[in-house]
């Protein structure tokens, strides 16, 4: 995320390679399997994938693409913003909530899944705007084609709100209306073919549905609190508050649901002795047999 923000506008085919020897939606190559593709990589045995991303108009100042989502959040963690929706200039909604997400089909399966938006294949033309526990219950995902201009207009001016860009970059809104629509620059991912990708992935595809199958029944919090772990590695109660700007005791629940599950461990800091580390099981566990490696 934070290298195609510094690329900006421009399209350099980008390859990402997983350091945690877990494969994701993004991440068809590990560490461990580089060594593999880099003879298909000489010889360009791929193709361009290309993905559609967001940008924002926030105070007159156009931000980089946006490869996964565009959030607006309170400064403050746990307080409610109220705003009002435009699509295409026409108002669609007023509402009050913890915050609003504008996601990519890329970014469906990230942050806006975890808050219970829906997952969007890369290939449709469209956009999700999840609201993030809204006071209104019939304030919905929506689904919107990817020309449609989304504008936030009146926002409240009791609490300070920031628009959060890939969970990378944060802006203060002044409270000007802030304009989102698509960019003009795909990002270009490197893409194999399924053959040489299956191969890639083998085992470590069942390591990943079976986590899926725990996280299932899981509330939000716990599955934004673990997908959050899963991208940043280790990480103290303090830091998981920061990364998810979710409020302390619905960390606290978070983590004990994912301690019983079994799908985390807590350590002790070796930095600070009064500060507890949380980490995904499998991360750990690669850890100590890259240890038992060297």
């Amino acid at each position: 995320m934070r290298t195609l923000l510094e690329l900006g506008n421009k399209t350099i085919p980008i390859l990402p390679i997983s350091s945690k020897g877990q494969p994701d939606f993004l991440f068809d190559v590990t560490i461990s399997s580089f060594p593999t593709i880099i003879e298909d990589l000489m010889d360009k045995k791929w193709t361009k994938d290309p993905r559609t991303r967001l940008t924002a108009n926030i105070s007159g100042d156009l931000s980089p693409p946006i490869l996964n989502d565009i959030g607006l959040f309170a400064k403050r963690s746990a307080t409610l913003i109220r705003y009002e929706l435009y699509l295409d200039g026409e108002p669609f909604w007023s509402d009050g909530s913890d915050g609003l997400l504008i996601a990519t089909p890329t970014g469906s399966t990230a942050y806006s899944m975890s808050v219970g938006g829906p997952v969007v294949l890369n290939t449709a033309a469209v956009f999700a705007i999840v609201p993030v526990n809204s006071v209104n219950p019939s304030r919905h995902p929506i689904i919107v084609p990817e020309g449609t201009e989304v504008e936030i207009r009146h926002l409240s001016k009791s609490v300070p709100t920031e628009i959060v860009l890939d969970g990378q970059i944060r802006t203060r809104v002044d409270g000007s209306p802030v304009v989102i629509q698509k960019s003009d620059d795909d990002a270009i991912f490197v893409k194999f073919d399924e053959e040489k990708v299956a191969a890639l992935r083998g085992k470590l595809m069942k390591k990943a549905e079976i986590t899926e199958d725990l996280v299932h029944d899981l509330p939000p919090s716990a599955k934004l609190v673990l997908k959050m772990l899963e991208y940043q590695g280790q990480l103290t109660h303090k830091q998981i508050i920061e990364e998810t700007m979710l409020p302390p005791r619905t960390v606290r629940y978070a983590l004990s649901l994912l301690l019983s599950e079994g799908l985390i461990k807590k350590r002790v800091s070796l930095r600070d002795g009064r500060q507890a580390l949380y980490a995904m099981i499998n991360i750990i566990a690669e850890n100590e047999d890259n240890k038992d490696a060297k």
